[in-house]
């Protein structure tokens, strides 16, 4: 099977209540799937160990690895099950599943995690995709123990219209020997009571977003969280990562030896000067010369700052109607729009996607520049609660692209075919929005425009929107009912 494939079809059902909905990624060490908890009525996230782990730089594991990241992927499971705390990720559920394989040496069950289902992203994408953050935003991320912080490792749940971050993969990842005595076993194993099995010393961490100590097999503490923060820190004010380098690999000796590598990273950077020192200090080589707790690291970063202490919530982009201050910048326009985007460097500080609000034909049209996808909200008319929609522009060569609808909270139909998790479309084309319920819940309309000259033209009531080149080689237009705004997104040049 490919290791893109997904393992576990669509209607499984695990520990007789969590049917699978579909596959919604995954890393290294394990896919993720979205699951519906037939008991609490709710959507549950499943993460599977993966057969084959891949590890950072492309290379596959052999049989050490692997029997290392089982472990690692038990003692997460145990961890998180001790955790209670708003913002760690909470797991419901765990078991192990005997899957077919073409490998007759894996008789080991696979276990799998059933944890809560975070809608929101990560912070790597969120950084990534809608600028760099805040002062005020970057203390409201800090704050938990943890061996493997990275943006990737800080998730969201969204709530109403703001995100709430959580910390996930507690697996403890130590470069050191550990006992498996009293951890979780499949079903019918050997009992490890008498015996005590040892875990090489395998590196289950990220060489990009690792501490000296972890690179080079030394003892780990809260030290060794306070320099992963200082390089989530550092990427946050930043949007690149500090050690954001051909190859990463190539760095270590320079990142354990001494603090000169570091000092010329950060230089590169436009840090002020007070935080640049609170991050120099998050990132000693030697540890012990290191801001000792993440909690030290937060007060002398909220000093720097000149900012008192805050736990404000993220924003996050709402399409369920026009801000009353954006309606009274739309254009009262009935002909021909001509769209205009704000400058790239301008949108770099603005946590939302760069938008604007327009009228073009007697109808409301939402304008969103994008690096490549958007998560549209469709509030409840009838609903229990809102439904969630993924659009992702998948560029081609040339002004021909595709694009890739996925219901986040929500199935996808097309005339005469049944509901899917996702569609992929090239032309124009209409569906509709199903409930998990499976009931029809509104329709869904997209248009590809039309292009001409340097521009593509999307027609819209008794006008056209005229998105210009680069923004309009890739550029959709999505209606979700006929009485609710258009939306025109842009992917960014």
């Amino acid at each position: 099977m490919s290791r893109d494939a997904p393992e576990l079809p669509e209607g499984l059902n695990l520990l007789d209540r969590y049917t699978i909905v579909d596959h919604i990624g995954g890393g290294g060490m394990a896919d993720i799937y979205r699951a519906h908890d037939s008991r609490l009525d709710r959507i549950v996230c499943v993460k599977l160990l993966r057969n084959i782990i891949q590890q950072e730089g492309g290379s596959t594991s052999g049989g050490i690895v692997y029997q290392a990241t089982y472990t690692h992927f038990l003692q997460e499971a145990r961890a998180l099950s001790k955790l209670a705390h708003p913002n760690t990720l909470r797991i419901y559920d765990f078991g192990f599943l005997q899957l077919d394989s073409d490998d007759s040496s894996q008789v080991q069950p696979r276990p799998f995690q059933i944890a809560e289902y975070l809608d929101g992203g990560n912070l790597e994408t969120y950084v990534r995709v809608r600028g760099t953050l805040k002062p005020v935003e970057v203390l409201a991320i800090l704050g938990i123990i943890h061996r493997d912080i990275k943006p990737s490792n800080i998730l969201f749940s969204r709530v109403g219209d703001v995100l709430m971050p959580k910390l996930a993969d507690f697996g403890i990842a130590r470069t050191v020997r550990r006992r498996l005595k009293h951890s979780l076993r499949p079903p019918g194993s050997p009992s490890t009571t008498d015996t005590q099995e040892v875990v090489p010393p395998i590196p289950l961490f990220s060489p990009r977003w690792a501490a000296p100590e972890q690179l080079s097999a030394g003892d780990e503490g809260s030290f060794t969280d306070v320099y992963g923060l200082g390089l989530v820190i550092g990427f946050m004010l930043s949007g690149k990562s500090l050690f954001e380098v051909p190859d990463v690999n190539a760095t270590f000796g320079d990142r354990v030896q001494g603090d000169q590598y570091v000092r010329q990273r950060l230089a590169l950077h436009s840090y002020a000067p007070e935080v640049a020192r609170v991050l120099m200090n998050a990132l000693r080589a030697d540890s012990r010369a290191r801001t000792q707790s993440p909690f030290e690291l937060y007060e002398a970063l909220s000093q720097a700052f000149g900012t008192p202490r805050t736990s404000l919530p993220l924003p996050v982009a709402h399409s369920g109607g026009v801000p009353q201050a954006k309606a009274q910048q739309q254009q009262q326009d009935t002909g021909s729009v001509q769209a205009s985007f704000v400058k790239r460097e301008k949108a770099a500080q603005s946590i939302e996607p760069p938008e604007q609000w327009l009228q073009v034909g007697g109808r409301q049209v939402r304008l969103v520049e994008t690096h490549e996808k958007l998560d549209l909200t469709i509030p409840p008319r009838g609903l229990t609660e809102e439904l969630r929609l993924r659009v992702t522009l998948l560029p081609a060569r040339g002004p021909q692209f595709r694009v890739n609808f996925k219901g986040l909270t929500c199935f996808i139909g097309r005339p005469g075919g049944a509901a899917s998790p996702a569609i992929v479309a090239d032309a124009d084309g209409t569906g509709e929005l199903v409930s998990a319920k499976k009931e029809r819940v509104g329709g869904l309309r997209w248009s590809f425009g039309t292009v001409r000259g340097n521009s593509r033209v999307f027609p819209i009531a008794k006008g056209e929107l005229v998105v210009p080149f680069p923004q309009g080689e890739c550029a959709l237009a999505v209606e979700l009912s006929p009485d609710r705004e258009v939306i025109v997104i842009c992917r960014r040049p």
